[in-house]
């Protein structure tokens, strides 16, 4: 096998082959052209169908129930973002570790979520709703021990709406919860929480939707919209596209990971997060692989592609020696 610094020389000698005029500028201004009409053409045949934003006021209105009882979660500190840990807070339901180490810990909490206060307390009184005076009142005023009495008898409450109130019973004392989330269901109803009371407090505009996505995703009603969908996880959602289109083969790389043992059932994405690096970094790496750079010029494979150019102009036969 030939060195490096061997190859580099081959490779800059001069070329003997033949030569012709070739005028760039008008190949790249055809190409544009021709691409960019069958861009056209395609994304007018087939392109996605449209699916209306899943919002918050979306979410109330179609299922005021499950918003409910997600609400109580993010009330009681019984949803997922509530105990899933850093970046969002210090739970631990939700940490991977590789080894010893978790880098989630190492990142610490780079965005803060108080599912409580960010979710329900707040919103509420951004919203200034005399109704709901009353209750945030009660709310701000009680011990955190009067608090953690409500939460826990209202998370093992049942939950009814009647008549757009939300009714907590069999749990004990529930305090002003009840009257909480008849407001935030109220509000959210009006497109009154999406937004600006939740991810971007006292802004007018805002481009970040982290916790609002959070709020959704501890609920059933995006899970069901996206199943329907078929863009869950175990249905390589995230290389999918709406509908039956094509989605994203480029992610595949990565999505495949999760539908192998052993990284299928680790239930954890830091396995497949370093898997996909390791193997990136292979590839990057070859020119500087002893062997594995090698492995074209012993397989032979470029011998086959340019079989037509060896059979009109011959071989090189210093570098066929070489070979």
């Amino acid at each position: 096998m030939s060195s490096y610094a061997e190859e580099s020389r081959r490779a800059a000698r001069g070329w003997k082959g033949p030569v012709r005029r070739y005028d760039l500028l008008k190949e790249v201004t055809i190409a544009t052209i021709v691409v960019f009409a069958i861009v056209a053409v395609l994304s007018l045949a087939f392109a996605a169908p449209h699916a209306p934003a899943i919002t918050l006021e979306r979410w109330a209105r179609a299922a005021p129930d499950d918003f409910t009882a997600t609400a109580l979660a993010e009330l009681t500190g019984s949803s997922d973002t509530a105990q899933y840990g850093p970046p969002y807070n210090n739970g631990t339901a939700s940490v991977q570790y590789l080894g010893p180490v978790s880098f989630q810990k190492l990142g610490g909490i780079a965005i803060p979520v108080d599912t409580a206060q960010d979710f329900v307390i707040g919103p509420l009184k951004a919203s200034a709703s005399s109704e709901v005076g009353t209750a945030l009142a009660e709310w701000e005023g009680a011990s955190e021990a009067r608090r953690r009495t409500w939460r826990a008898a209202a998370a093992s409450s049942s939950v009814r709406i009647r008549n757009g109130r939300v009714e907590l019973t069999n749990g004990g004392d529930t305090g002003p919860v009840a009257p909480l989330l008849t407001a935030l269901l109220a509000l959210a109803g009006t497109g009154g929480l999406d937004a600006q009371l939740v991810d971007a407090p006292g802004s007018f505009y805002s481009e970040d939707y982290t916790r609002s996505l959070l709020f959704l995703a501890d609920g059933q009603y995006m899970a069901g919209i996206a199943d329907g969908y078929h863009l869950l996880g175990e249905q390589w959602g995230v290389m999918n596209e709406i509908g039956s289109w094509p989605g994203q083969p480029w992610l595949a790389p990565y999505a495949v990971w999760y539908h192998i043992p052993p990284w299928s059932t680790s239930g954890t994405d830091i396995s497949v997060v370093v898997t996909v690096l390791g193997l990136a970094l292979v590839v990057f790496l070859v020119p500087f692989i002893p062997g594995l750079r090698s492995l074209p010029k012993a397989l032979g494979v470029y011998k086959l592609v340019w079989r037509s150019y060896y059979a009109r102009y011959g071989r090189d036969s210093s570098s066929e020696r070489r070979e």
